[in-house]
């Protein structure tokens, strides 16, 4: 068994811009605040997944306040719970709080979340690692399989400084174990042996943004870039880009792309290789629905990624 100690995450520096496009200065918009609308609770069952775990069923109850129709979020705050479990043996829990207009020029967040996923992708670590379809049998029917239980948590304040550049401070903590299948043999057995356990814990200061991303701005650009350090499981920094455009091709039909990059120096844990902390929200890195459709999630993993997407978005 292997074991890593838990860590401290030193620091992180990022920093965004949003461009609007021509005739839509955000930053010159007028404040819009609805103090006085009352806040409300809905709740609803939904259809979930997590990775190669197929469908959850899953619920949620939400108490918020609506933000005014032409603002770039939804809710002036809000206080929100989502549970779901699967057929093969996942499940998660999440507690989210936002308010992202509660006081002007100010965002806070809060967010844990316990999830299980019982077949997350392991293939091994960088571009040389290799997928022969023959190796899954039903001797070892999870030999690009591994289970990950995840305990994560966090906190964020963002203060925007001028115009569309806003500076954030987050505290984080998180402990991440992965286990090898007891049903044949695996790349991650192999490599690691039957389980491993990691951990992080610390602030990431500061992070320069500009809000939530906008919804009701069809066209525009959003860049940022980050710099962070750690010593959950040896001492690593990071290095990190991402960079989304939308341009409106016509009535209901948008042109989005994305470049995001990542760079981990020293000794990163290993759930540390299979995301980039992007400051809205975290991206897994390589494959899957969150970063690249055609290949499995956790396809390729390692302290270097560049990838980029173009879609066309149509309602």
């Amino acid at each position: 068994m292997t074991s890593v100690r838990p860590g401290l995450a030193a620091a992180a520096a990022t920093a965004l811009l949003w461009l609007a496009a021509p005739g839509r200065c955000l930053a010159q918009e007028p404040a819009q605040t609805n103090t006085d609308v009352p806040w409300r609770t809905s709740y609803f069952p939904y259809l979930s997944g997590l990775s190669n775990d197929g469908p959850l069923i899953s619920g949620r109850i939400r108490y918020s306040q609506a933000a005014p129709y032409e603002e770039r979020v939804t809710s002036r705050a809000y206080v929100q719970l989502d549970a779901g479990v699967g057929f093969r043996g996942p499940g998660f829990a999440a507690a989210q709080f936002g308010a992202p207009l509660w006081l002007k020029d100010w965002r806070f967040t809060a967010l844990t979340i316990a999830s299980r996923e019982a077949r997350y992708g392991f293939f091994g670590l960088g571009n040389g690692t290799t997928y022969d379809k023959a190796n899954v049998t039903d001797a070892n029917p999870f030999f690009y399989r591994v289970q990950r239980t995840n305990y994560f948590g966090s906190v964020e304040v963002t203060r925007r400084i001028v115009g569309q550049l806003q500076v954030a401070l987050q505290a984080s903590a998180q402990s991440t174990k992965f286990v090898a299948h007891d049903e044949g043999t695996s790349v991650f057995l192999q490599q690691f042996g039957p389980s491993m356990k990691q951990g992080d814990a610390g602030s990431a200061p500061p992070w320069c943004s500009t809000a939530a991303i906008p919804s009701t701005t069809a066209s525009g650009l959003l860049l940022e870039s980050g710099y962070q350090v750690a010593t959950g499981g040896g001492n690593y920094e990071r290095l990190y880009g991402v960079f989304r455009g939308w341009v409106q091709l016509r009535e209901g039909t948008v042109l989005a792309a994305r470049l995001a990059g990542s760079q981990l120096y020293g000794e990163p844990t290993l759930d540390a290789r299979f995301v980039i902390p992007a400051w809205e929200r975290p991206i897994p890195v390589l494959g899957g629905s969150f970063s690249f459709r055609a290949l499995q999630t956790g396809r390729l993993a390692g302290k270097g990624v560049l990838l980029g997407n173009f879609e066309v978005r149509s309602t």
